[in-house]
């Protein structure tokens, strides 16, 4: 898991350096380096991405031949390498739509763009360029070894859509801050990871500080984790500060989890057009809403609690009375779709056995045919025998009758297939029919739900207003009743504001209730509207579609008789001294 990382520091590791451990494969890292080597003097000048430079890069696949590979065999590409070329920006892979490992290692690159498209691609080697920040990686969803090894990087970033990375490396860097360690624990499956000859490996607690914040690590700068090193770290460092990372990364992981419960239960709700009802509540007392007057009464929150639970009832009680009818509604459209495409399936598989046996039918005449101007040259390079006149004119009628045999064959072929289009056509429209007047009852049914539940929203809220105003007409009367024999040091001083204000208090009840009646309206018309135009897309949708279907079946029908009268007419015999009138009176 580790040679990727030390293939990128291999390249450039002076001969002073200690040698690497058998189990990394040092001897092989080795000689792909001294390779490389080789080749990076005979580069001088700066260089872009050219056709040439892709040629003679690709090492998967490989041709049989051992040429280069030619444009045109570049989207089957697996493995390129450009390392050592003095490329200056990364360009011209347009074409590599399949690329697996990308080599562009030892180079002057200095950003990293123009990667996009390679959406396959799970190796890529950046090592040794001149990258000071990690972008433009984001579509590399596939990605599982990236090497930035011997960059400028000072900040660990741009690699949130990275989720499948394994092997991460990043020594030789300008990386200083412990914190950005923070970033790598959304890898889960983050194996290995190089930070070695970083500003931060001269920190004291540096590698206890990895191995306590990414506990799933193998492999820490070329070095094998010992399991118990990790357990130390764990326990030991910075107990208090990690464990409560750990807690915000458990509540943000529980708050995805809602969300996605959440967000399968709005698409529960929408296929039943019920959708509506989500969030209602928090909808009808936002701040926006719900004014602030209201808030200061004593008796509000027991309204405001009251009417959430008998909110919540109507809405269990128009779920349990509309999923069940819409659950059978999705379940008839399935069967529905599946008899229309089973009876089309049906109806071509019958049009192209008609058309199959007339083939046969024609291939056969048409063989006959050929036998009869096999015959008829013989006859006419001998002109021999007392009989050839009679036997020149057999032939000739026989032609004739087995043209004409399979022009009427054609016909019926013809009126067949239109037949059995016009019939699939009429069975579909019936069909179609029968099921628009089913769906309407369902529809209609659902309405009538939609209906109720909003008519006992309208009665709720009024009474809900009513008790609410009925109340602050209460608490305002007390209020001033009591005059200056209260101690209005009791009473916060907005509070005191808004209950001595009767008209605002009053105005604001009746804008809030205002508020929730357009609300409601606006949701019942929602509702309302979806469901109809559900019904009304859905089968204009399907009539269109059969409607298209019939005009190109016709259409190829026309195209296929037409292409096969033009070829019966031009399979004539010829008779020597024929005239194209008389050998046409035949037809």
């Amino acid at each position: 898991v580790c040679t990727f990382f030390i293939f990128g520091e291999s390249l450039a590791t002076p001969p002073s350096a200690p040698s690497m451990p058998e189990q990394f494969g040092a001897s092989r890292v080795a000689r792909v380096a001294m390779e490389q080597r080789k080749k990076k003097t005979d580069v001088v000048e700066p260089q872009v991405i050219d056709e040439d430079l892709l040629k003679k890069g690709v090492e998967d696949p490989t041709r049989e031949d051992g040429d280069d590979w030619e444009p045109v065999d570049f989207p089957k590409v697996r493995s390129l390498r450009l390392s050592f070329l003095n490329i200056i920006e990364i360009s011209s892979l347009n074409n590599f739509n399949s690329l697996l490992t990308l080599r562009l290692d030892n180079n002057i690159i200095d950003e990293i763009k123009n990667l996009d498209h390679l959406v396959q691609l799970q190796w890529l080697d950046l090592s040794f360029n001149n990258i000071r920040k990690i972008q433009g990686l984001s579509e590399l969803v596939n990605l599982t070894d990236l090497s930035l090894y011997n960059n400028q990087i000072a900040a660990i970033e741009g690699l949130d859509n990275c989720t499948k990375l394994h092997v991460l490396s990043l020594g030789r860097n300008q990386i200083k801050d412990l914190k950005e360690i923070e970033y790598l624990r959304r890898f889960k499956g983050l194996r290995c990871v190089c930070l070695d000859k970083n500003p931060i490996e001269n920190l004291e607690s540096y590698r206890q500080h990895v191995l306590a914040y990414l506990d799933q690590l193998k492999y820490l700068d070329y070095t094998l984790i010992d399991p118990t090193e990790v357990q130390a770290a764990q326990q030991d460092y910075q107990h208090d500060e990690l464990q409560e990372l750990k807690d915000g990364e458990a509540a943000a992981k529980n708050r995805a989890l809602e969300q996605e419960k959440k967000e399968a239960e709005l698409k529960q709700l929408r296929k039943a057009f019920m959708d509506c009802t989500a969030d209602l509540f928090q909808q009808l007392f936002s701040k926006e809403v719900e004014p602030e007057n209201v808030t200061v009464l004593a008796c509000y929150p027991g309204h405001k609690e009251d009417y959430k639970d008998k909110l919540n009832g109507h809405i269990k009680d128009l779920q349990h009375r509309l999923e069940p009818v819409n659950d059978k509604r999705l379940r008839k459209v399935a069967s529905f779709e599946k008899a229309v495409f089973r009876a089309e399936q049906e109806s071509e598989g019958e049009a192209k056995v008609l058309v199959k046996q007339f083939r046969s039918v024609k291939k056969i005449i048409f063989g006959k045919l050929d036998e009869i101007q096999q015959s008829v040259k013989r006859m006419e390079d001998g002109q021999a025998g007392p009989d050839y006149r009679d036997r020149m004119r057999e032939l000739r009628s026989e032609a004739e009758r087995l043209r004409a045999e399979l022009l009427r064959d054609l016909e019926q072929l013809e009126t067949h297939l239109m037949s059995n289009e016009i019939q699939l056509q009429l069975a579909l429209d019936e069909a179609i029919t029968d099921f628009d007047i089913q769906m309407g009852d369902t529809t209609k049914f659902m309405l009538e739900g939609a209906d109720q539940f909003f008519r006992h929203l309208e009665m709720l809220e009024k009474n809900f207003s009513a008790a609410v105003a009925e109340g602050a007409q209460s608490e305002m009367e007390q209020f001033g009743a009591s005059g200056s024999a209260v101690d209005l040091t009791d009473f916060d001083a907005k509070k005191a504001a808004f209950l001595s204000n009767r008209e605002e208090m009053m105005t604001a009840i009746q804008n809030f209730f205002e508020a929730h009646t357009n609300l409601i309206t606006s949701k019942d018309d929602s509702m309302q509207a979806e469901v109809k135009q559900w019904k009304n897309t859905f089968f204009n949708d399907h009539r269109e579609r059969q409607y298209k279907r019939n005009r190109e079946r016709i259409h190829e029908i026309k195209e296929l008789v037409e292409e096969a009268r033009t070829e019966i007419k031009e399979s004539k015999v010829g008779f020597t001294g024929d005239s194209d009138d008389e050998e046409g009176n035949g037809d």
